[in-house]
This record gives structure tokens, C-alpha cells and sequence, in this order.
């Protein structure tokens, strides 16, 4: 049977395309320096790690600067550390995270 209420369907056009290339935390996009995009290669992580790092890890004991969150997540033995920075973006005209470091230690 068809649900009469359509407002609970999902069509392709409703998704948009930014959000299909850039994860979200705390409700602003998250963007990727370069030196952290080559962590992210090297490390073999993706967005979505980050992302996963970010909402379920836990904080760091080190002090960072005002708007400066650095997160770890303990996964298979060793732990993954993500660095994000508030900024505001000059093209969009918005505030951002930007994905300074990422890192894989042991523990």
C-alpha cells in the first residue's frame, strides 16, 4: 500500500549535491588543508573516518587554542587523531572546520 503521505519521500533531487562531497560536524561543513589531505593518504583515511573520529572520539588531553578541537578514537589497536580549527570561509561566507592534521599512533 502507498503511504499517503508523501513529505516522507526522498527523491534524488532533494539531496544536495555539496552534501554528497563534505561531512558535517556540529552543523558546519568540514574542509581539508593540503599537508592534512596528504595525512589522510598516507594514513589511509577517508572523510568519513574523520567524521566518525570527530562525533564518537574522545578529547584529547593536550591544550589548543580557542576553537581548536582535537579529537582520538582508539580503532584496532591503535588511535586515530584528528586536529580541526574554527575559520571563516571568504568564498562561501561561512564558518567552517578545516581539517588541520590527522595522525595514526599506537598506543
Amino acid at each position: 500500500m502507498i503511504s499517503k503521505d508523501l513529505n516522507k519521500i526522498t527523491y534524488s533531487n532533494d539531496i544536495r549535491f555539496e552534501d554528497l562531497l563534505f561531512v558535517r560536524f556540529q552543523g558546519f561543513r568540514v574542509s581539508v588543508t593540503k599537508s592534512a589531505l596528504n595525512d589522510m593518504l598516507k594514513n589511509n583515511l577517508d572523510l568519513t573516518d574523520i567524521k566518525q573520529v570527530l562525533e564518537k572520539g574522545r578529547t584529547s588531553p593536550r591544550k589548543r587554542k580557542k576553537n581548536t578541537i582535537e579529537k582520538w578514537l582508539d580503532k584496532k589497536g591503535k588511535i586515530i587523531e584528528v586536529v580541526v580549527a574554527m575559520d571563516y570561509n571568504e568564498t562561501l561566507r561561512k564558518k567552517e572546520w578545516v581539517l588541520i592534521h590527522c595522525g595514526v599512533f599506537s598506543k
